[in-house]
């Protein structure tokens, strides 16, 4: 129709039909361009978070789609990071330099392991004993906490001269967790009227109720609340107790190296490939959960559930909880419980 218009309009100007129409070209490509890119603009960008794509099962080869891949970080980008957080506190802190009284030595297999307390450290000094020839019989996955009593202490590293040559060959192994997923576990298992696997700290637990909750509370409840645990520990700056210090304390003292850093949320997976490495017959236990994806595991979900809902009703106090642990946050850049990955770290 514009055709027809200009043809009618200069129908004795050849020049200047040309140019009506060369414009209105121009012009109708413009409109094309901006439908098009408005219409991108609306759309949902894809997100890296919720990519198509696979995972795979601990239990059965076949993979599940719909959901990101999980991709461990390599060893060598968790000592880059890992080294320059420590580096940059004040003092700053070398891993060339460090031991933790939850260090252990065992001489057979020539591996150090640093047992940081609710970062799975149980499964993995009864797979160390066991490849270590300690245990006379497997141990029920229900009690697996039984290591941390007379089998495991001759090994401790207060028995081992740290400066021999033995020692200073072996492979020197820690394991570090999400913070939040981490308090969580330990206020599940310690604190809180749940049935779960491990013992309790109840006069911790009432201690804290003692501290913190009103006199005129109804709670029948002899024993403390998530909530509670959270404004006692922003109370005293931190419960002192092993299985609440943050990790970073294990990490720092003196004289042991830490070659192996692994994070709880890829254990199996960078377990294996650390032992093929070492040629080490050594297998850890299955997950205590039925997923594989330390995404949608319980203690993720209950800590996500947990968080959210006290956020809701005091972001003061979440956000006091956190700078308690924000150093553990840092170590593997750690997402926080709002973000879609969470609990993985973010390397």
């Amino acid at each position: 129709r514009i055709q027809i218009l200009f043809e009618v309009m200069f129908k004795d100007n050849k020049k200047a039909y040309l140019v009506a129409v060369g414009v209105s070209l121009l012009v109708s490509l413009l409109f094309i361009y901006i439908s098009v890119s408005t219409n991108a603009e609306r759309l949902p960008q894809e997100s890296k978070y919720l990519i198509s794509n696979t995972v795979w099962t601990q239990d059965e080869d076949k993979p599940q789609t719909g959901v990101t891949k999980l991709v461990p970080p390599t060893p060598e980008s968790i000592q880059a990071h890992i080294s320059k957080v420590l580096g940059n506190l004040d003092p700053p802190y070398n891993l060339k330099e460090i031991k933790s009284p939850q260090s252990y030595f065992f001489p057979n297999i020539n591996i150090f392991f640093t047992g940081i307390p609710k970062t799975g450290c149980s499964n993995w000094e009864e797979a160390l004993l066991s490849a270590e020839g300690a245990l006379q019989k497997d141990i029920d996955q229900k009690h697996v906490s039984a290591v941390h009593g007379g089998v495991i202490r001759p090994y401790r590293m207060n028995n081992y001269d740290r400066t021999s040559d033995v020692v200073n060959s072996a492979t020197s192994i820690a394991v570090l967790r999400n913070p939040w997923t981490r308090a969580v576990s330990g206020y599940r298992q310690k604190l809180s009227s749940e049935q779960v696997q491990g013992g309790m700290l109840r006069s911790l637990s009432y201690k804290i109720v003692q501290s913190i909750r009103p006199s005129d509370d109804n709670n029948p409840d002899p024993l403390c609340t998530f909530e509670e645990f959270v404004k006692y520990s922003v109370k005293v700056g931190g419960i002192g107790d092993r299985h609440f210090k943050t990790q970073l304390s294990y990490l720092n003292a003196d004289i042991m190296r830490h070659d192996e850093i692994i994070p709880l949320e890829y254990a199996n997976k960078m377990a294996g490939e650390l032992f093929d490495r070492l040629h080490k017959n050594i297998s850890l236990f299955k997950s205590y959960d039925k997923t594989s994806d330390p995404r949608q595991q319980s203690s993720a979900l209950k800590a996500k559930e947990w968080l959210l809902e006290l956020q809701s009703k005091n972001p003061k106090l979440i956000s006091d909880f956190y700078q308690i642990y924000k150093d553990d946050f840092d170590l593997l850049n750690y997402s926080n419980f709002t973000h879609p990955e969470f609990p993985l770290p973010l390397l």
